[in-house]
């Protein structure tokens, strides 16, 4: 083991201490031609084996570089790092207590913290691995709750309609697929102006589909959605919910941490009303890739939609038997990431994550400032949470397809230069730069900066245009 070891401690130490701009730029063909990749016969020896570590590190972006802003993740979790390496160490279970006790009771502990944030005075929870799997487990919540009986016997004729804003995140596409419900049923209500699910286009689909013989079944709300970080109304759909009898789900993979807050937590104001909630922990919480979960109100609602199989062999009926989670997963075979999630958490508390959105949304306001102070940028969403979408829009130039392609270029230029590493994004037919802030190291240093390459890459351009 002791090779391995040194190698690894060579491997990391390197990566740390070493400065390097965010991403590398090699192309494909030339990491073909530089790389041993290929799988042979014969085993490699230990020295092909680091190399390729090293080379996987320094051609893989680095999301804790300060000029990283693509991604809905930034940053480097110490704590839950280290509990990362241990889980794989300890190779632990999660499907049973007695091959995985520790883990058992620190998911236990960490859903029942999640709860007490969402306000879910009661219920129960699974970490999955992803936020689309959690919102799949809560679609597929909302149709056990409809039809009961769909999980044995099928759709047997019946047309299930589901609702998302044309603003979410398209896992619930995927869920729809994976569900068999077709994705024509699940509907992209319109959102409004501020990029939230549109709650009297909600209603009127809602009618003209009772009207045409569908059977309408799940409301999925987004707090923080995607490009501009929208909050869709929680009370108003509640009503609606209720109304139609309607499950309520809300993903709040990437803006859910913003209940840590105090100062603005008011951004998911009435979470606790809602019947399902996902949230990521591999977002804004810093967690390693990949840690989600999903969060119920309804006691034992989790085993009997996904529950069933395994009691001849794996699920005993011991004394055990209760704190078992396996039963209540989609998972037979599920990795221990409660752990770096409990160390993390147990590290920070409530109140360092509380401090960390404080930061980033501070920092979202003078990014907003310095965007408005600026003549050749203009925001064009609205930026509630930690989502920035701007152009490099100079005076002369009002063609938005010209302007779509100069931002797109602005992007890949930079990328290509070695950074700074950001991507883009439409919105209401405008096309721009979607800065996303999920480091809590970053500075206004950093933020100015990476304003500065924009401004001096869209001029650069503009020039080479004219």
């Amino acid at each position: 083991m002791q090779p391995y070891l040194d190698i690894f401690n060579r491997v990391v130490n390197n990566h740390l201490n070493k400065t390097r701009d965010v991403i590398q730029t090699t192309q494909i063909q030339d990491l073909d031609t530089q790389l041993d990749l290929q799988l042979q016969a014969k085993g490699a020896d230990l020295k092909t084996l680091e190399a390729v570590l090293q080379a996987f590190l320094e051609h893989s972006p680095d999301a804790a570089h300060p000029d990283f802003f693509k991604q809905l993740y930034a940053g480097r979790n110490k704590a839950a790092l280290i509990g990362d390496w241990v889980a794989s160490l300890s190779n632990v279970n999660m499907h049973t207590y007695q091959v995985s006790p520790v883990a058992t009771l620190m998911e236990r502990e960490v859903i029942k913290a999640w709860r007490d944030l969402v306000g879910y005075k009661t219920g129960e929870g699974m970490i999955v691995p992803g936020g689309s799997q959690a919102n799949l487990v809560g679609m597929m919540l909302g149709r056990h709750h409809a039809c009961p009986n769909f999980k044995t016997q099928g759709a047997d004729g019946r047309r299930l309609r589901a609702y998302v804003s044309d603003q979410a995140h398209y896992s619930s596409q995927k869920a729809a697929n994976t569900l068999g419900l077709g994705t024509d049923n699940l509907i992209g209500v319109a959102s409004d102006k501020q990029g939230r699910l549109c709650t009297q286009a909600l209603k009127a689909q809602i009618e003209a589909d009772l009207a045409l013989g569908y059977h309408p079944f799940y409301i999925g709300l987004t707090a923080g959605t995607t490009v501009t970080g929208a909050f869709d109304p929680v009370l108003e759909c509640r009503q609606i919910a209720d109304e139609y009898d309607l499950w309520l789900h809300i993903d709040g993979a990437w803006g859910a941490p913003v209940l840590f807050s105090p100062k603005h937590r008011q951004l998911l104001e009435n979470a606790q009303l809602s019947d399902s909630f996902s949230w990521d922990a591999h977002k804004l919480m810093g967690v390693p890739l990949t840690t989600a979960a999903i969060l119920v109100k309804q006691d034992g609602a989790l085993t009997e939609c996904c529950g069933g199989g395994g009691s001849n062999y794996l699920f005993h009926a011991d004394q055990y038997a209760h704190l078992n989670l396996g039963p209540a997963s989609l998972q037979c075979g599920r990795r221990a990431d409660a752990l770096k999630v409990w160390l993390s958490w147990k590290d920070l508390g409530n109140e360092g994550y509380a401090q960390q959105v404080d930061h980033l949304q501070e920092l979202r306001q003078y990014c907003v400032e310095q965007i408005n102070a600026n003549p050749n940028f203009e925001k064009i969403a609205p930026a509630p949470y930690l989502n920035v979408l701007f152009q490099f829009k100079p005076d002369h130039i009002t063609d938005e397809s010209i302007l779509a392609k100069l931002n797109i270029s602005i992007c890949q230029n930079m990328a290509h230069n070695g950074g700074p590493f950001v991507d883009y994004a439409s919105y209401h037919g405008r096309t721009g730069i979607r800065l996303i802030l999920a480091n809590e190291l970053t500075t206004t240093e950093d933020i100015d900066r990476f304003l500065q390459h924009c401004n001096a890459t869209g001029n650069k351009l503009l020039a080479e245009m004219l």
